[in-house]
């Protein structure tokens, strides 16, 4: 009859045991959470260095966007490497490393 919101039946786009909430199989939300913070503090550290040095060498706002797209880049790629598989440094077969 009447299908509850956010029900489980064949119109629905959820699904039963999910378990994590959505996210990838395997890894856990508190590791994306910390990836997130993680992307976030690269990203505010780089800034305020930006802005440090434009505040020094009179170049505003230069550095802080160069400092915002540097910090996103270099947290991105530390947070691709680390959810990508194969891309992580412990089960690289070549380091020698298990």
């Amino acid at each position: 009859m009447h299908e509850p919101a956010g029900g489980t039946g064949p119109g629905s786009s959820r699904k039963r045991g999910a378990g994590s909430g959505g996210s990838r199989p395997g890894v856990p939300p508190s590791e994306l959470a910390g990836l997130g913070l993680a992307l976030g503090l690269t990203i505010a550290a780089f800034a305020l260095g930006g802005n440090w040095l434009d505040g020094r060498l009179g170049t505003s706002p230069l550095f802080v966007l160069l400092g915002v797209f540097l910090g996103f880049g270099g947290g991105f790629w530390s947070m691709y490497s680390r959810l990508v598989p194969g891309r992580r440094n412990d089960e690289d077969p070549e380091n020698g490393t298990p």
